[in-house]
């Protein structure tokens, strides 16, 4: 399905509201609601192919995070050089959403919950080693010491992006039963 304009609009519309509602540490909202920016990119892959609506929701995140950090220094505390690895993890989601849609797995609600389990499982190695590579806070770790650093976090990263990650199979699944309704009703 290709999106028109109004539709690209539409949908990083509903995206942002999302972000900003869930970016977690920022002023905008008295919600302690999880990052749910890893399912945004899985959800902005699964319905559109653009690298601007990408760089767009990439941008706004970014946005978002050095406000807040602009107005309270303590939440600048990730803001590295290792902060730029959220790029190729972002990525990651974005494209398996475009997976997903291509080979058409939302039906298949096993091989998308693995793929969803694998795919935030290597953003997570991603996103956690270019911190503890780059940000400058560790020293010079080896690849090795990195890899092996901060899978305490993981249940906490992993489990909240699960559970939005099947809010998302379901509004997929609500989307596609309701269309099948509607062609039945115009049948």
């Amino acid at each position: 399905m290709i999106l028109n304009i109004n539709q690209k609009i539409i949908l990083l519309f509903t995206l942002s509201f999302f972000m900003f509602l869930t970016r977690g540490s920022h002023f905008l909202t008295e919600f302690n609601l999880p990052d749910m920016s890893l399912i945004l990119f899985l959800s902005l892959g699964f319905f559109s192919s653009s690298v601007l609506l990408f760089t767009l929701l990439f941008a706004l995140g970014s946005f978002i995070d050095f406000g807040s950090a602009s107005l309270d220094i303590t939440k600048a505390f990730c803001l590295t050089d290792g902060y730029w690895g959220l790029i190729p993890t972002y990525a990651i989601l974005f494209y398996t959403g475009q997976f997903l849609k291509g080979k058409n797995l939302t039906n298949n609600f096993t091989l998308y919950s693995s793929l969803l389990i694998v795919s935030i499982t290597f953003a997570f190695i991603v996103s956690t080693n270019t911190y503890y590579l780059f940000s400058g806070r560790f020293g010079n770790p080896s690849l090795y010491d990195s890899v092996m650093h901060g899978w305490n976090y993981f249940p906490g990263y992993l489990l909240p992006n699960v559970f939005y990650g099947l809010i998302f199979f379901v509004f997929l699944k609500v989307k596609t039963s309701s269309q099948f309704m509607n062609r039945i009703k115009s049948s």
